[in-house]
C-alpha cells in the first residue's frame, strides 16, 4: 500500500465522518474484476439504482458520445457504451453521490467538485484523442485524482483554513500540505483508493496526478497518467486562470507530453465547451456561465491558434535555415574533398576512400583495383603553352577519366600531373580492359589552349589488383604496387599501361 505517515493512516482508518463507497459501488468494482462479466449482470446492477440507470442513459445519448447511435432503453445504452465503460461511469456516479454528502463548512466544496468534474471531462477527451479503449477509466481517475483533499479536510480541517486551495497551483497546495501534516493529498488519495480496493489505474492516477512527465511510471501506463495529470492543469485554466499566458503554458505541456498541437488543442477546447452542459446535468452542478465560456474560447483562440501560426512560421524559418545549412555543409564538404582545378577528388579524399574500400574488399573477399595515371611530357606542355595550357590539359584528362568510369569508382588528382583511380569490385581482367580504353581514348583527344592552339594527349598507367590471385598486406602496399607499375610504363616508352603482376613475374 502507498506509504503515508502512520499517524495520518491511523486517523484515516478511524475517521467516522468520511464516507465509504456505497454497496452498489462495491458491486460495480467486483463486476469489473470478473472476467466472465456479461451484459445481463451489468444491467441488473445498474437498473437497481434508477438514478444511476437514468444517468447511464443520459450520458450514452450525450455530446460525449455524439457520434454513436441514440439509445432508447438501458440495454441499448449498455451496448453503445460497452460493459467496461458502463461500469466505470456507474462507479463514478455512485462515488460522487457518496462523497458529496455532508460537505465541510470551511473547505471550498463547490470549487473542488467543479475542478474534479471538469478534470474528468478533459481526461476523457484527451484519452479519446488517442483512441484509447480506457477513456472512461481515465475519466474516473481524473475525476478522483484529488480525493485526498476531501480526506485531509475531514481528518485535519485546519490544513485548508486561511488558503484558497483552488486559486493556487496544485504543486504549491501539496507543499503547504506537506508542511502542515507531513504528506500531501496525492499520497493520501492513492492510499485511500487502494484501501477501497479500487482498480490500480485509479490509484496510479491519484499518485502521479501532478506529474505530466509520468516520471517513474512504467511505459505501458505513462500515457494514462499523463492524461490524468494534464486534465487537472487544463481544468485550472477554465476555473482559476483564464489568461493567455496560462493557456499557452497548458498548451506547451500538452504538446510536450502528449504531442497534441496548439490548433488541435483549440478544437478540443470547443469540444469541452459542448460537453460542459452534459457534465453539469449528470452531476447536478453549475460550473461555468455562457459568457465565461465565450471569454475562455476567445482567449484560447488567440493563445493557441495564433500561437500555432507563429509556430508554423518559426518552423518554416527553421526549415529554411536547415536547408541552407545543409547546402552550405554540402558545399563545404565538397570543397574540402575536391580538387579546385579539375573538380575530381583530392588526395586526402582518395586516401580515406582507399582505406575504406580495402577493408571492405578484405572482409567480403571481393577484388579491388588501383590505377595510377600520369600525363606524358606534361612539363613540355607547360613550357610550350604556359600554365593555362597545362591547366586545360589537366581538366581534359579529368573529364576523360570520369567519363570512362562508373559513378561508384573514384577519380582523384593525386598531385601535379598524376591522377589515381580506385575501382571497387574490379578484378584483373576487367581493369585490363579499362586501362586499355583509357590509353586509347586519350590518344584520340585534342586539347585546345587559350590561344586556340591544339595539342594531343598521351597517358601512362600503372595497374595493381588485389584479388584471389594477388594479395597485399595493406592499402599502402596496393598503392605502391600501382605506382611501381606506372614507373615501368614511363621507363618503357610511355603511352601505355603496365600491370604490376607483369613486372613482378619478370
Amino acid at each position: 500500500m502507498n506509504e503515508i505517515p502512520e499517524k495520518v493512516a491511523q486517523r484515516l482508518r478511524t475517521c467516522t465522518t468520511f464516507p465509504t463507497p456505497p454497496a452498489v459501488a462495491m458491486q460495480v468494482i467486483a463486476l469489473a474484476q470478473d472476467p466472465e462479466i456479461d451484459l445481463a449482470r451489468v444491467a441488473d446492477v445498474v437498473s437497481a439504482d434508477p438514478a444511476i440507470a437514468a444517468k447511464v442513459m443520459r450520458i450514452a445519448n450525450s455530446a460525449m458520445y455524439a457520434r454513436r447511435r441514440q439509445s432508447t432503453n438501458l440495454r441499448q445504452a449498455l451496448i453503445v457504451l460497452g460493459l467496461n465503460a458502463t461500469l466505470t461511469l456507474a462507479l463514478s456516479f455512485t462515488l460522487v453521490n457518496a462523497l458529496r454528502r455532508d460537505p465541510s463548512k470551511g473547505f471550498d466544496f463547490g470549487a473542488y467538485w467543479k475542478r474534479a468534474i471538469l478534470s474528468g471531462t478533459w481526461g476523457k477527451l484527451l484519452a479519446t484523442e488517442f483512441g484509447r479503449r480506457d477513456a472512461e477509466e481515465v475519466f474516473l481517475a481524473s475525476l478522483l485524482q484529488d480525493i485526498g483533499m476531501l480526506a485531509l479536510d475531514k481528518i485535519a480541517p485546519d490544513v485548508y483554513s486561511g488558503i484558497s486551495a483552488f486559486q493556487l497551483e496544485h504543486s504549491r497546495v501539496c507543499q503547504h500540505e506537506q508542511s502542515c501534516i507531513g504528506t500531501d493529498h496525492r499520497s493520501v488519495g492513492s492510499w485511500l483508493l487502494q484501501s477501497w480496493n479500487m482498480p490500480p489505474a485509479l490509484v496510479r492516477g491519484a499518485q502521479h496526478s501532478h506529474d505530466p512527465s509520468a516520471a517513474g511510471v512504467e511505459n505501458d501506463h505513462k500515457d494514462f497518467v499523463r492524461c490524468v495529470a494534464l486534465s487537472g492543469e487544463l481544468a485550472d485554466v477554465w476555473l482559476t486562470d483564464q489568461s493567455r499566458d496560462s493557456i499557452e503554458r497548458a498548451g506547451f505541456q500538452v504538446r510536450r507530453h502528449l504531442g497534441i498541437l496548439p490548433n488541435r488543442l483549440h478544437e478540443m477546447f470547443g469540444l469541452i465547451r459542448e460537453q460542459i452542459p452534459v457534465a453539469e446535468n449528470l452531476f447536478d452542478i453549475e460550473m461555468l456561465g455562457a459568457d465565461h465560456l465565450q471569454e475562455i474560447m476567445e482567449t484560447a483562440r488567440e493563445a493557441l491558434v495564433v500561437r500555432n501560426l507563429i509556430e508554423i512560421d518559426k518552423n518554416k524559418d527553421l526549415e529554411h535555415q536547415r536547408t541552407r545549412l545543409t547546402e552550405e555543409n554540402t558545399a563545404l564538404r565538397v570543397e574540402s574533398e575536391r580538387d579546385g582545378l579539375t573538380a575530381v577528388f583530392n588526395r586526402r579524399a582518395f586516401e580515406e576512400a582507399v582505406e575504406r574500400e580495402f577493408a571492405a574488399a578484405a572482409k567480403n573477399q571481393w577484388p579491388l583495383s588501383v590505377v595510377f595515371v600520369d600525363l606524358d611530357k606534361f612539363k613540355n606542355v607547360n613550357d610550350t603553352y604556359g600554365h593555362q595550357g597545362g591547366d586545360a590539359m589537366l581538366k581534359e584528362v579529368a573529364m576523360l577519366l570520369t567519363g570512362t568510369l562508373r559513378e561508384s569508382d573514384v577519380v582523384a588528382r593525386y598531385g601535379g600531373d598524376e591522377f589515381v583511380l580506385l575501382l571497387p569490385g574490379v578484378d584483373a581482367v576487367q581493369v585490363d580492359i579499362i586501362a586499355r580504353r583509357v590509353v586509347e581514348t586519350a590518344r584520340s583527344r585534342m586539347v585546345e589552349g587559350s590561344g586556340g592552339q591544339k595539342f594531343s594527349i598521351t597517358l601512362s598507367l600503372g595497374v595493381a589488383t588485389c584479388d584471389r590471385n594477388t594479395s597485399f598486406p595493406t592499402s599502402q602496399d596496393l598503392i605502391a604496387a600501382a605506382d611501381a607499375a606506372l614507373y615501368h610504363s614511363k621507363r618503357n616508352g610511355r603511352d601505355r599501361y603496365t600491370r604490376f603482376d607483369e613486372i613482378r613475374a619478370a
